[in-house]
């Protein structure tokens, strides 16, 4: 017996797009990304049109009984922000003489604790980073971004969101 699963209506999925700002986007990708072991993606739920985040290690299987699709993903062997970007240019060079001032030559923590010494809030930083470059490549150009969104809608629906089979699209 085939079940059947109700969806929101095309219009409806463009007015949350609409709707979100590139914080809304990017911050549950972030929430749940863990460097080197966790992909954080933010979905949007196409039963009740809801948008959160999802983390999927590596050789897990995402969840088979919800139907969403991706609107923002971090890989987990990718570094959101770079240390270039994350300091303005005296704050770099500050950076950089700090760490070298430390005899250990790797310390994963230093950036957090160069922000605390000065006060910087590292993770709104990182969040206001991550929206202004997802602004800057996807929203730039939103009709596109639209139309990639509404591509991966018409693949959930009419595939019957096996995420084993593919389709042009996906390929």
């Amino acid at each position: 017996m085939e079940e059947i699963v109700e969806v929101i209506g095309v219009e409806h999925l463009k007015t949350v797009l609409s709707s979100l700002t590139p914080e809304e986007i990017v911050k549950p990708a972030f929430d749940n990304w863990v460097g080197g072991m966790r992909t954080g993606h933010t979905v949007l739920n196409l039963e009740n049109a809801k948008v959160y985040g999802l983390g999927i290690e590596l050789n897990q299987l995402p969840l088979a009984d919800n139907i969403y699709i991706k609107l923002f993903t971090i890989e987990s062997h990718e570094e959101p922000v770079s240390e270039e970007d994350f300091f303005s240019n005296k704050e770099y060079e500050e950076f950089l003489e700090f760490s070298s001032d430390d005899p250990c030559e790797y310390i994963p923590d230093i950036i957090t604790e160069f922000c605390e010494l000065k006060g910087i809030d590292e993770y709104e930083r990182k969040i206001g980073i991550l929206a202004y470059n997802f602004e800057k490549r996807e929203l730039a150009n939103y009709n596109m971004w639209e139309s990639k969104i509404l591509n991966k809608y018409y693949d959930a629906i009419y595939e019957n969101h096996n995420p084993f089979q593919f389709s042009q699209s996906s390929l």
